[in-house]
């Protein structure tokens, strides 16, 4: 490198300072992230429950302990129904929860997610 070139050299790294600074994380990722990381990891636990109990059609889904996974995850599973309705006796109605979270936790979360990359950036 010439001795003409150090200046230049000096002048872009002072002309991208400000780059720099405003490519740091916002202060929201990390809080984001620890909320997301359980939350999206409860819906896929929950979720693998009911395709469990699934396999029981004598289970009484509304009484203990059936009901706690049950109760909470009606709701997703019914608007998701009307999507995906159940064919040949089968509901995957949870399997697309499944997916649905775990997607969003890879993308979102993993090791080349985005809130990651945004963190490593800051």
């Amino acid at each position: 490198p010439s001795v003409a070139a150090a200046p230049v050299a000096a002048a872009l790294l002072t002309a991208a300072a400000p780059l720099a600074a405003s490519a740091a994380a916002p202060e929201w990722v990390g809080p984001v992230s620890s909320v997301l990381d359980p939350s999206l990891f409860l819906i896929q636990f929950v979720m693998l429950l009911r395709v469990i109990v699934s396999w029981y059609p004598e289970a009484d889904v509304n009484a203990l302990p059936w009901v706690l996974v049950c109760a909470p995850t009606e709701g997703l599973l019914r608007l998701t129904r009307g999507v995906v309705p159940p064919s040949f006796g089968v509901d995957i109605s949870p399997v697309v929860w499944i997916a649905v979270a775990s997607f969003l936790r890879e993308i979102l979360l993993g090791q080349q997610g985005i809130l990651v990359l945004m963190q490593q950036r800051g």
